[in-house]
C-alpha cells in the first residue's frame, strides 16, 4: 500500500487511538525530560540516473529464500520479489488473483477450485497445479524443517499429516489437471483468501527441487515465478535482482534491476545521503534513531502504522518467570509512553494487548500502562508465596536482535525494570541467526521481538501462541481453554460470535502474560522522490513489482 494511501487511512484512526489511551482511566504521567537534539535536514546527493535500477539496503544476509522456510519479515519480502503464488496484494494493498486467473467454491466453503493462468517459470517450465501439490506436500512431510507452514493447517488434513499421523496422499489438495487446483479445507475460513497471498502457499518448480535439492542457497539454481529473477548472490555482501522477462505480468514491471546491499543502519543512512542508497529503512533496515526527530521537523521521513506488535517473549518454563504474577509484575513495570516518545521516536502505539487495537478485538486496556505500584504489590506476591519475605530476585537474562533500536530499546526496559522493581536485568545483544537459534530452542529467560501479520486478520496473531510445539510460539506456554476457543473460533460462521471468541482468546493471554506486549509498530523509512509507487501494505510488506525511478527528478 502506498505511503499516501496509508496516511490518508490511518491518520484519523491514530488520532482516535491516543484519544482512546489517554481517557481509559488509567492516570498519566508527567514528563518532563527532554527530546534528543534535532538535526538540520539531510542533502541528499544527486547522482547521474541509472535508468530503471533501484537500490536499497538489507542490511545482512537472509536466512533462507526458500518460501517454505521464510520465516523473518526481511526474508518474506525478499521472496515475495522472486516468487508469487494464487493471489497478491495490489498496488493498493488489496488481495487480487495472480497466478489464478480465476476461482469458485462450493455453498459450505470447504472446496475452491482455481484456474491457473499460462505462465512460465523463470526457466521457461510451465507453472503447473501440480508444482502447488508438490510443493505443500513436500512442505508439510515430517521430514521437512520449518517453522513457517502452520497457515497450511486450514487445508484438510495438513497438521495431522505434518505430524506423522497421515499420509501425504490425504492432504486436501488435487491437480485435476495442469491448469486446475482444487483445495479442500479442514473447515471453512474466512480469511482463506488473504491467507494464500502467504509465502508459505508459493509454488515451487517441482523439477528443480527434486534435481537441486539446494536450489534457494544460490542464484544459479534459484527459480522464480514472481516478478524478479535473482541474478547474482554474493553472501553477506549483496543480492541483485533483475525483471523476470517470463513472468505473466512482465509488462507492468519497470525496473530492470534491484541491487540490495547488506551494510549496517549508520552506513545505509550515509549512503542515502550520498545518494548511493534510494530506500532506508523499513521493513529491511531502521532510519538511526538519533536522525528520526530532525528528519520529521523537516517532513523527510516517512512513517506508516503496520498491523504489527512489539512485545518481549516470556520463557515459562524458566524459574521465576514460570508464574503468572511474576510475568505480569514485568509487564506493569514498563511505562510504554515514555519508550515510545523518548526511545523508540517512530510514532508508535503503546498497547496492553498482542493484537492492534486498529483490529477491534480489544475492548479496553488489559492493564495501567506504566502501573508500578500494582507492579511491586504482585512481585511482593510471588516472594511471599514461593520465596519468603527478604528474598530477591535473581539477575535475569534479556536476549535482543543486535541493532541500535533493539539496543536502545532494551536499555529503557532493564533500567524501569530495576527502579520500578529493583530486579537485575543483564543484556545480551545477539546477531539475527544467533538470536533466532537461541529462540527456536528456547534458550532463553526474555527475548525482545514483534510479530507483523502475514494477513489482515486478528486470528494471525493468535495463533502464534496456539499450542506450545507451534514454531512461532517458543514461550512454552501453553493453555487448554486457549486452544478451545480459537478451535471454536474456526467452526462458528457469525461474525460477532467470532469476534467474540477472539476477544477471548485474546484476554487469556494477558491473563497469563507468556508475552508482554509493548507497542504497536510503524514502518520508518527515507525514500527519494525519484522512486515512484512502491507498494506498502498494512502487514509490513513492500512490493517493487510497479515501482519505477522517475528520470526528471534528478
Amino acid at each position: 500500500m502506498k505511503s499516501q494511501i496509508l496516511k490518508v487511512l490511518f491518520a484519523p484512526l491514530l488520532a482516535t487511538l491516543l484519544t482512546v489511551g489517554l481517557t481509559t482511566g488509567c492516570s498519566s504521567k508527567s514528563n518532563n525530560k527532554k527530546r534528543r537534539a534535532s538535526t538540520g535536514p539531510i542533502v541528499v546527493k544527486e547522482v547521474k540516473s541509472r535508468r530503471q535500477e533501484l537500490r536499497v539496503n538489507i542490511v545482512s544476509e537472509p536466512q533462507s529464500l526458500d518460501s517454505r522456510k521464510a520465516h523473518a519479515l526481511v526474508d518474506i519480502n525478499l521472496v515475495k520479489m522472486f516468487m508469487e503464488g494464487l493471489v497478491r496484494p495490489n498496488l493498493s494493498g488489496e488481495v487480487e488473483l495472480a497466478l489464478a486467473e480465476s476461482y469458485t467454491y462450493d455453498t459450505d466453503h470447504l472446496t475452491y477450485t482455481f484456474k491457473l493462468k499460462d505462465a512460465e517459470w523463470s526457466n521457461g517450465d510451465p507453472i503447473t497445479a501440480n508444482d502447488f501439490v508438490y510443493t505443500w506436500k513436500k512442505a508439510l512431510s515430517p521430514q521437512f524443517s520449518t517453522d513457517s507452514v502452520a497457515p497450511l493447517f486450514v487445508m484438510k488434513n495438513a497438521k495431522a499429516i505434518k505430524n506423522g499421523e497421515l499420509p501425504a496422499s490425504m492432504l486436501g489438495v488435487e491437480a485435476v489437471d495442469q491448469r486446475t487446483l482444487v483445495i479442500t479445507l479442514e473447515a471453512p475460513t474466512p480469511y482463506f483468501f488473504n491467507l494464500l497471498s502467504q509465502s508459505c502457499f508459493f509454488p515451487i518448480n517441482s523439477g528443480v527441487d527434486k534435481n537441486y535439492p539446494h536450489w534457494a542457497q544460490d542464484a544459479d539454481h534459484y527459480v522464480s515465478s514472481g516478478p524478479f529473477i535473482l541474478e547474482e548472490w554474493k553472501h553477506s555482501n549483496e543480492l541483485v535482482a533483475r525483471k523476470n522477462p517470463f513472468y505473466w505480468d512482465a509488462k507492468k514491471v519497470k525496473l530492470d534491476k534491484i541491487l540490495m546491499m547488506m551494510v549496517d543502519t549508520e552506513t545505509g543512512f550515509k549512503m542515502f545521503e550520498s545518494g548511493q542508497i534510494d530506500i532506508e529503512g523499513s521493513p529491511f533496515s531502521y532510519v538511526p534513531t538519533d536522525a528520526i526527530a530532525g528528519l520529521k521537523e523537516h517532513n523527510q521521513i516517512n512513517v506508516d502504522p503496520i498491523l504489527g506488535t512489539y512485545w518481549i517473549r516470556v520463557n515459562t518454563k524458566k524459574e521465576w518467570l514460570n508464574k503468572s504474577d511474576f510475568r505480569k509484575a514485568l509487564a506493569f513495570a514498563i511505562d510504554r509512553r515514555e519508550i515510545v516518545d523518548h526511545v523508540t521516536l517512530g510514532e508508535q502505539i503503546p498497547t496492553t494487548g498482542i493484537i492492534p487495537v486498529s483490529m477491534g478485538i480489544q475492548k479496553a486496556p488489559y492493564f495501567c500502562d506504566g502501573d508500578q505500584a500494582s507492579a511491586k504489590h504482585l512481585l511482593q506476591n510471588v516472594l511471599d508465596s514461593h520465596h519468603g519475605r527478604g528474598a530477591r530476585v535473581p539477575e535475569i537474562t534479556l536476549i535482543y536482535g543486535s541493532n541500535e533500536r533493539n539496543h536502545r530499546l532494551a536499555q529503557a526496559i532493564q533500567d524501569q525494570w530495576y527502579q520500578a522493581l529493583g530486579i537485575e536485568i543483564r543484556l545480551e545483544r545477539l546477531e539475527n541467526k544467533v538470536f533466532f537459534d537461541r529462540l527456536y530452542r528456547q534458550d532463553y529467560q526474555l527475548a525482545c521481538g514483534n510479530w507483523i501479520a502475514d494477513f489482515d486478520d486478528p486470528i494471525n496473531f493468535l495463533e502464534v501462541f496456539k499450542t506450545e510445539t507451534i514454531g512461532t510460539n517458543n514461550t512454552g506456554w501453553e493453555s487448554p481453554n486457549y486452544i478451545a476457543a480459537i478451535e471454536e473460533s474456526y467452526r462458528v460462521q457469525d461474525e460477532m460470535e467470532r469476534k467474540d471468541l477472539l476477544t477471548h482468546c485474546e484476554q487469556i493471554i494477558m491473563e497469563d502474560m507468556p508475552v508482554i506486549p509493548l507497542f504497536q509498530a510503524t514502518m520508518i523509512r527515507l525514500q527519494h522522490p525519484r522512486v515512484k509507487d512502491v507498494a506498502f501494505t498494512n502487514c509490513g510488506q513492500i512490493d517493487f513489482k510497479w515501482a519505477s525511478i522517475n528520470a526528471s527528478t534528478e
